[in-house]
């Protein structure tokens, strides 16, 4: 993801345990947080402390509120994951276990009071500020109900233990409840303030964005402009039928929203059964601005694959690399000419994106296909973008000129093919070509760059073969892998390679190019989503160390 992409909500995503570990882990941790919390007690504090003490601490301030908790927030929000309720109730056990801790260095009783309502407080912020990004702000007053049962069970417990016996005056009991509710009131105007900065940027929720990638839902935004974006088809026939769809649309911004679902949606329709065809998605060197705004117009997209005309007289694969004399590291094409047409693909060493008229300002569709092998390490992608009319683009463009007249004088011969999809959860693809002895495997994975394991798998198959082609489709369809993806299904791609190897027979094959009929894209609005919602998230988190000072301030001062 470059860095004009709305990298934060990367760092929101993680893998939450099963329930069936998470249960266990909130009992055994509950009686060990109960134990450390006793002898901390017993040596830091003047409190004589029996051992029997010890269960009904387990078990009031340690294990109860927080199963409560995690079941309650499952049962009283629409759609809210059980796990996710748990893990937000492991999470808040674990604050309360060092607020004890921290309450047994208390030098006064005073002290002790302040730390103990600011554990309560921090909990309720805890959860109201977790509620609302992954459910959104709609519901704020149920939230602001549920997300005050922990805490509310966690006083009870504190009142029935020590609280009505320290002293204090009803106005301090008072005081303590009134900084509670003021400190939820200020966090909902601070949330309320962000979503109405972004929404009157870019009418768009910020917190019925992250809710919905966190729980993947699918969704418009009501952004951007209308256009009619090309869709070149690459089509293979050695007896079955390969269609490789290669919309001028970025597959973004994110998840379910807009267009991010594109590239899985395009594969999953050209190998939907219904015509005997094996389809995939190439990704062209395109920017965020590319990005569909309603994923529904994919179905638009799908209409404007269509049918090439054949040949079966392709060249051998032609490469040149204009890194050094460029200035680049390594700036890379390997084309093939397939009749009168070009296929061509690009590596851009340190390049996540291009602008579209980068390459293609003068080019016409139905004569070139222009891949971006989008190859970079998929969890430590490249963040440089080339903008149409720099100085970069200039020497790019210089560079692709110069290689398309290199590729215009090579001679064409017979040509073969074979391709197999991987037998996997996870869209891959192995595609075979060979033109006058030479052979060129082509690996493609729907992902958002490659794995370090398929990789090392196209770097095995160089001996095999004349050339390795690895490319993801650059999908944004899944937050999740985005965060958390570090491997891939090789062995299934192992045997597609395999099968695809096998394949090889002599074959014909044609490019295309159509319009779609009009779609939205997010052109410029792209910019002004991702500005607001990257500053005003950082903006948040430093409104909410603010408050957290304010209160610690409010309450011990």
């Amino acid at each position: 993801m470059g860095a004009d992409n709305v990298d934060v909500f990367q760092r929101l995503v993680f893998s939450v345990p099963p329930l069936s570990k998470q249960l266990p882990a909130m009992v055994a941790l509950g009686v060990l947080y109960s134990v450390v919390t006793f002898v901390a007690f017993s040596e830091f504090t003047p409190l004589a402390l029996d051992p029997p003490t010890l269960l009904p601490i387990a078990v009031l301030l340690f294990i109860l509120p927080f199963l409560f908790a995690g079941e309650l927030f499952h049962r009283a929000l629409p759609r809210y994951p059980r796990t996710w309720s748990f893990f937000l109730a492991l999470t808040n056990q674990f604050v309360t276990f060092v607020y004890a801790l921290v309450l047994s260095g208390a030098n006064d009783v005073g002290n002790a009071w302040s730390i103990v309502w600011l554990l309560f407080i921090t909990l309720y912020l805890i959860n109201i500020f977790v509620l609302v990004l992954s459910t959104g702000i709609d519901h704020y007053k149920r939230l602001l109900v549920v997300a005050l049962a922990e805490p509310a069970a966690l006083i009870v417990a504190f009142y029935a233990f020590a609280g009505g016996n320290l002293g204090f005056s009803t106005y301090r009991h008072v005081f303590a409840f009134a900084s509670l509710l003021i400190a939820a009131a200020f966090l909902v105007l601070v949330l309320a303030i962000v979503d109405y900065l972004i929404r009157s940027n870019t009418d768009v929720s910020a917190f019925k964005l992250t809710s919905g990638i966190l729980q993947n839902d699918r969704a418009s935004l009501d952004l951007g402009v209308e256009a009619r974006p090309a869709v070149e088809t690459l089509a293979v026939d050695n007896g079955e039928r390969l269609t490789l769809a290669a919309p001028w649309i970025h597959p973004g911004p994110l998840g379910g929203f807009g267009g991010g679902q594109l590239s899985a949606n395009v594969i999953d329709a050209l190998n939907d059964g219904s015509n005997d065809e094996t389809g995939f998605f190439l990704h062209v060197p395109c920017t965020h601005k590319e990005d569909l705004s309603n994923p529904a117009d994919a179905e638009r997209v799908l209409d404007a694959v269509t049918a090439p005309e054949m040949t079966a007289r392709a060249s051998r694969l032609v490469t040149e690399s204009y890194g050094e004399r460029e200035g680049y590291a390594d700036v890379r094409f390997h084309g093939r000419k397939i009749g009168d047409r070009e296929v061509i693909v690009l590596h851009g060493e340190g390049i996540d994106d291009y602008d579209t008229g980068v390459f293609m300002g003068d080019v016409d569709h139905d004569e070139v296909l222009l891949i971006d092998q989008h190859k970079h390490d998929i969890q430590n992608g490249p963040d440089v973008e080339i903008q149409y009319g720099s100085a970069e683009a200039d020497r790019l463009k210089r560079a692709f000129d110069d290689f398309r007249a290199r590729l215009a004088e090579a001679p064409l011969d017979d040509y073969a093919a074979g391709f197999a999809l991987a037998e996997s959860d996870q869209h891959a693809l192995a595609f075979v070509e060979s033109v006058g002895g030479e052979e060129v495997l082509w690996i493609g994975v729907d992902t958002n760059g490659l794995t370090p394991d398929v990789r090392e798998t196209a770097d095995r198959y160089r001996d095999a073969f004349d050339e390795v082609i690895p490319f993801s489709t650059d999908t944004h369809a899944s937050i999740h892998e985005l965060a958390n993806m570090r491997e891939s299904d090789t062995d299934a791609i192992e045997r597609a390679v395999e099968r695809a190897a096998d394949d090889v027979a002599p074959a014909s094959v044609g490019l295309a190019s159509r319009r779609t009929e009009p779609v939205k894209l997010l052109k410029n609005d792209y910019n002004g989503l991702v500005f607001s919602v990257n500053i005003l998230i950082r903006l948040t988190v430093i409104a909410l160390a603010g408050l957290y000072v304010l209160l610690v301030l409010w309450l011990f001062f």
